[in-house]
């Protein structure tokens, strides 16, 4: 346990390091280019650990490490400004403009870098998500069952949006827990649309409606003395069929959820070996804490999306536009009371994700530093005060005004802008522990 906490501990402060290095690179860069006087550059906030001096600027490492600043010389308002051309607030507002902007867009090129990467590297993702949606399980008592969903249904579109693929019907039920969505699928050659509000997953906020492709459970292995063991399983059966005296079960999903809610009760599992199909009863029984029948399954069949260069800078610019989208889509359903601010994520699920990410290889840690580089870009770009947008924000308003806003103003701006951040922290951190710790729960 602690060296799991360790090794998340350890990925966190390399995924964030990397961020704000480059996003404050991102500002430095453009300063030094447009000669205004950099006096810090500092990974992390609070008082300076370690880092050294090179001509007007102090190069360090501060004891807080969720962020980091470029101080300019004269970058605030109550500053005693001189008037010198190398202060930040004597300069025209498209280079102030262009310093503020800088960060995050670094961040978004980051993100385009890393995905390109990732895809030369090669992704691996289930097979599944790249098929046609057509359904092949339906959970008991899920949203889908009680819509009247069957398998065999072929989605159509999930709320207005069309879907391809099960990624794209994953995408669209899970940004929309407990939001009703106009279902359309085709049945019979006939187009059927049906209305279907998928629930909210455990603390994840993740919406789920009960429904996965048809996804054949093959015995890689079968467990000493076990209920299957003594029924005869062998490694290379096809589970075909789960029966039990009130429904019927044809994939994985639905046939794990049959099994573990049978305990005891005696089953009926349709195998296919080879040419043969055989029938056999078989009681669920506890193993270790789960109530199984004591087979493994064969891992789910993966694909690998490998390009070239260019092939995968195109993929990369594909697939961070559609994240855009998507992040402004959740936002926006955040704002509108249509998904819960619980969706939402701080340090302690960024830490177990980096973790994972980083024990799984190259590969996926590069998804998922290109995802946050992303998100950070994104979110920094927005116009809350102390935040780069903000700033941005604010120098428009000011451009349109033909004026500066007075100190006082912009004191109340900024510190509104603080105490909104604060109560931002408070409430991410407050829902990590809530997914983390049953006593929060």
């Amino acid at each position: 346990m602690l060296h799991l906490i360790g090794t998340n501990v350890v990925a966190l402060i390399f995924v964030l390091g990397v961020m704000i290095l480059v996003h404050e690179l991102g500002h430095y860069i453009v300063a030094k280019l447009l000669k205004i006087r950099v006096e810090i550059f500092s990974l992390g906030f609070g008082p300076r650990l370690f880092g050294f001096r090179k001509g007007d600027t102090d190069y360090r490492v501060s004891a807080l490490p969720f962020g980091g600043y470029v101080k300019m010389a004269g970058e605030n308002p109550d500053e005693e400004l001189t008037g010198s051309g190398d202060e930040f607030l004597s300069r025209p507002k498209s280079h102030r403009l262009a310093v503020a902007a800088a960060g995050p867009l670094m961040n978004i090129l980051l993100a385009l870098v890393l995905v390109t990467a990732n895809f030369m590297v090669g992704v691996e993702l289930p097979a599944y998500l790249h098929e046609a949606p057509v359904i092949g399980s339906i959970s008991p008592q899920s949203p889908a069952q009680r819509a009247n969903l069957q398998i065999g249904d072929r989605i159509l579109s999930v709320g207005g949006t069309k879907t391809a693929t099960w990624q794209d019907v994953e995408i669209a039920i899970g940004t929309s827990p407990r939001k009703p969505l106009a279902i359309s699928v085709e049945r019979i050659g006939q187009t059927l649309t049906v209305t279907v509000t998928p629930e909210a997953v455990s603390n994840t906020e993740i919406g789920a409606a009960g429904i996965a492709p048809h996804i054949a459970s093959i015995v890689a292995s079968v467990e000493p003395n076990s209920p299957a063991e003594k029924a005869g399983l062998k490694p290379g059966d096809v589970v075909i069929k789960v029966k039990s005296a009130t429904m019927e079960a044809f994939s994985f999903p639905t046939a794990a959820e049959l099994i573990a809610g049978n305990e005891g009760k005696p089953l009926e599992f349709t195998i296919r070996r080879g040419q043969q199909i055989l029938v056999h009863t078989i009681i669920p029984v506890k193993i270790r804490g789960d109530v199984r029948i004591g087979y493994v399954r064969e891992n789910l069949p993966y694909v690998t999306e490998k390009f070239g260069f260019v092939g995968a800078i195109q993929e990369a610019l594909a697939r961070n536009y559609k994240l855009t989208l998507l992040t402004f889509d959740v936002v926006g359903k955040i704002v509108t009371g249509q998904a819960s601010i619980r969706a939402m994520s701080g340090p302690i699920e960024i830490a177990k994700y980096s973790g994972a990410a980083a024990r799984a290889g190259v590969g996926p840690l590069l998804s998922f530093m290109g995802l946050i580089s992303l998100q950070l870009g994104i979110f920094n770009m927005f116009p809350i005060p102390i935040l780069d947008g903000g700033v941005i924000f604010l120098i428009l308003i000011e451009g349109l005004l033909r004026r500066d806003l007075s100190l006082r103003v912009k004191e109340r701006i900024f510190q509104i802008g603080f105490i909104f951040l604060i109560l931002l922290m408070g409430i991410v951190i407050f829902n990590d522990l809530n997914k983390s710790l049953p006593i929060f729960r």
